[in-house]
């Protein structure tokens, strides 16, 4: 089963240059895109992805209250944080709060393609489950 990928960012230019980038891995299916937490939470509902790529500075989620609503709704659900507000105290915050990952968008943007692509593969062989709840 294909990677399914949902890309949360409120920068049209982020989003569709993501979108470019991962669409090139092997093993990636659909690919959602939202701008606001409202658009992340309908989407996740509707398509169910297995990995979210989260921008912190999303405009309805100053208090990042969307990664711990989308973990209690969809434990399994894998969330990686890409942010340029790359302080240790964000990233601390954020793994706290249930992300997975935590990148940096000035400087972490192949580490995050590398796990793209490792989620990829493992979904390829049927070892990554879909979100289910």
């Amino acid at each position: 089963m294909p990677l399914q990928l949902l890309i949360a960012d409120d920068s049209v230019l982020i989003r569709s240059s993501l979108r470019r980038l991962v669409s090139s891995v092997p093993g990636v299916g659909h690919i959602g895109e939202a701008a606001t937490l409202a658009e992340t939470l309908q989407s996740v509902e509707r398509d169910r992805p297995s990995l979210v790529i989260l921008d912190l500075n999303l405009p309805d989620d100053p208090d990042l209250s969307l990664i711990v609503r989308l973990k209690q709704r969809f434990p399994t659900l894998m969330i990686a944080v890409l942010t340029l507000y790359a302080d240790p105290s964000y990233r601390q915050h954020c793994e706290m709060l249930g992300a997975d990952w935590f990148f940096d968008k000035a400087c972490d943007i192949d580490d995050l393609l590398k796990t793209v692509r490792q989620l990829a593969l493992l979904s390829q062989t049927r070892l990554l489950a879909p979100t289910l709840s």
